[in-house]
């Protein structure tokens, strides 16, 4: 009986310090993923913000900003370009973004759900849309509970000002507005094997 309960605590012990899926070096894009059934991929930022009083380390969280210009159903001949380079280039067309906001700038996994408690502006939640010609949005998805909704920080290098993670979240239509492509577009888009590695950016706000 001792042995077996030794055995199971090694294996939670080994399971934790396990080493945690991160993007290949090699990888075109700073942020990969599989949204629904199709691979899916963009360019990253991570964010600090902060105003000029407060100083970089005292700030420690962060908003993570992707958008890609992979194509959608429901797009028809727009958007006018129509690029693919995954938005590494900066005059790409942006047809997709995904933002998830107040992210602890440490090692560790957080929910969703309390990011976006901790918000105290009315639209800093974490969501996922398509974009429309002229930047408008054809359909917007939020985080309404459902699982996965969650984001980990595996390492942050502060020599660097690197920071890696993964995340997994499942958004549901917004209902705050009409979808233009309410007929064509799943209701739910859940994002799976998330992986990012981005140079954080610092930005001055007032």
């Amino acid at each position: 009986m001792k042995v077996a309960c030794y055995y199971f605590i090694f294996l939670l012990i080994s399971s934790g310090c396990a080493r945690q899926p991160s993007l290949p070096a090699n990888s075109p894009f700073n942020v990969t993923a599989v949204l629904n059934d199709s691979i899916w991929y963009g360019t990253g930022k991570v964010l600090r913000l902060r105003t000029s009083t407060e100083k970089p380390e005292q700030i420690r969280k962060f908003n993570l900003l992707v958008f890609t210009d992979i194509d959608y159903p429901g797009m028809g001949g727009g958007p006018n370009p129509n690029t693919n380079n995954g938005c590494r280039d900066p005059e790409c067309t942006r047809t997709q973004a995904l933002v998830i906001y107040k992210i602890p700038l440490k090692k560790g996994r957080s929910k969703i759900a309390t990011l976006d408690k901790q918000s105290q502006v009315k639209h800093e939640i974490a969501s996922f849309s398509y974009i429309g010609n002229s930047g408008y949005l054809n359909n917007g998805y939020t985080y309404q509970g459902a699982k996965p909704g969650w984001v980990r920080v595996t390492r942050f290098d502060k020599a660097t000002g690197t920071v890696e993670g993964r995340f997994e979240v499942t958004f549901g239509k917004d209902t705050a507005y009409k979808h233009r492509l309410q007929d064509v577009m799943p209701a739910t888009a859940r994002f799976s094997g998330g992986l990012f590695r981005i140079k954080l950016t610092d930005v001055l706000v007032r």
